[in-house]
């Protein structure tokens, strides 16, 4: 495998890889009656999280190498289009919940249920006594946002100290910052992998192992696993950078040998933010009877899968009906 440059491309496949991963996760890690293996890999697929935090901070690096850090325009234009997705989904999933499906905003957030909505569509809610709020799923707009708030900050410090400023987040990890010390580790490793053309290094240093490269990354990766479940300190999801740096080598291996899972994997990535921002009402707020009707794991997951790109497809189509990247 011989690559020029670890493109969009590459970012939207893992980005779909990852998305699916939600899905499983949250399908099945609830529901240990189906079996050890589903049960397992579900709590293994919480990895996503990850995965999207070192996408997030690889993709507004490589967005600075094109466009330069200007703060105002930066702010403007990243966090402008993060509120704009959110509160579309938002406007046409709530009302559903609120009309028809007996999920009323008094109900979720009690008598200030004005002021409950305001701080979740702010994406501060994580940090307030809304807590999960009206989609438990959102917990991550109040981390994404705070991530994008300290993007400039993270970029410089990376750019000036290199290994010892990850090392510091490194350190971060045990330190008690709500919400945000789990995942600063791995958004700055992420934009450190775009100042160093981190990725493409590594998959050039793989591609002269030849062959064995798949052993040592099957080594790396179920070693990784075992001790994100079983091992001390640096387990559970602050092992998380490591696991989803492994799953991005390995969707980049998979998308480079077959065409079909290179679309397959850019087309479910091109949708994951929606689907990201509505699969909840779905298959748990909604529908989870008729979702879980099917029985067998991956079928239901099929189903749900299908489902949410389905109704994907309809919101982008209504993006562009109603001229949303205009509004942008």
């Amino acid at each position: 495998m011989v690559l020029g440059k670890f493109d969009v491309s590459i970012t939207n496949a893992s980005k779909g890889m990852a998305l699916m991963l939600i899905l499983w996760h949250h399908l099945f890690y609830e529901h240990p009656e189906e079996g050890w293996v589903v049960y397992q890999t579900a709590l293994l697929a919480k990895v996503c999280v990850g995965i999207y935090v070192v996408l997030s901070g690889f993709g507004l690096a490589e967005s600075v190498k094109k466009k330069g850090l200007e703060l105002a325009s930066f702010y403007k234009r990243r966090v402008l289009k993060l509120y704009m997705n959110y509160w579309l989904i938002a406007l046409l999933f709530v009302p559903i919940g609120v009309w028809f499906m007996g999920r009323t905003l008094e109900g979720v957030y009690g008598h200030a249920y004005m002021q409950g909505l305001l701080l979740q569509m702010l994406g501060l809610h994580m940090f307030t006594w809304v807590g999960y709020g009206y989609n438990a799923t959102w917990w991550f707009m109040s981390l994404i946002i705070v991530l994008y708030a300290l993007f400039p900050l993270v970029y410089f410090l990376t750019q000036k100290f290199h290994l010892w400023f990850l090392a510091l987040c490194a350190l971060l990890l045990f330190v008690p910052i709500p919400l945000v010390n789990d995942w600063i580790f791995p958004f700055a490793t992420g934009v450190y992998l775009s100042q160093t053309d981190g990725f493409l290094k590594i998959i050039v240093r793989l591609d002269r192992l030849g062959k064995k490269r798949f052993v040592l990354l099957a080594v790396l990766t179920v070693f990784v696993a075992w001790y994100r479940q079983n091992g001390y300190l640096f387990d559970s999801v602050r092992a998380d950078t490591f696991f989803a740096i492994l799953l991005i080598l390995w969707t980049t291996e998979w998308i480079a040998v077959s065409a079909w899972a290179k679309k397959a994997f850019e087309f479910i990535g091109v949708h994951s933010f929606n689907i990201f921002l509505f699969h909840t009402f779905i298959y748990y707020y909604y529908f989870p009877d008729f979702i879980y009707a099917f029985h067998y794991p991956v079928i239901i997951f099929a189903v749900l899968l299908g489902i949410c790109l389905i109704l994907s497809v309809g919101i982008e189509t209504l993006k562009k009906w109603i001229g949303f990247d205009k509004l942008l």
